[in-house]
């Protein structure tokens, strides 16, 4: 009869720091700093020409390089600004690249309400 050997003790990813600018394939740069287990996401002024404030607080979800949370933005829609509200889910994947899921959102250009949300995959570079 063999005998069942021990599994190895399992290693813990690392851990990815996610302070700094992060960059979506858009060009859209993001700061983020990184306070005990809390994570703030704001906008770089002037990255995005519709987006004109950005400000999300995520809280580590308990697995390492993983952050949730909810925030918003102010986007201008045709000569307005819209608020609306967004919720990210992102991991640190490795030192320079974050994936998760934001809020996607339609809005009406005439009323600023919300058409259509759903959650979009995105990707950010560590650009600094």
């Amino acid at each position: 009869m063999v005998s069942a050997q021990a599994l190895p003790p399992k290693d813990d990813p690392p851990k990815n720091d996610p302070n700094g600018i992060w960059q979506s394939d858009t060009g859209t740069k993001f700061e983020m700093k990184l306070t005990d287990k809390n994570l703030k996401v704001q906008l770089v002024s002037g990255s995005n020409p519709v987006y004109l404030k950005y400000e999300v607080d995520l809280t580590n979800t308990g697995e390492v390089n993983t952050y949730a949370g909810n925030g918003y933005f102010v986007a201008k829609v045709k000569e307005k600004e819209c608020r609306f509200d967004t919720s990210w889910h992102i991991i640190v994947v490795l030192p320079e690249t974050i994936a998760g899921y934001i809020s996607h959102i339609v809005p009406d250009p005439v009323s600023c309400e919300v058409k259509d949300r759903g959650d979009e995959f995105t990707q950010l570079k560590k650009v600094k």
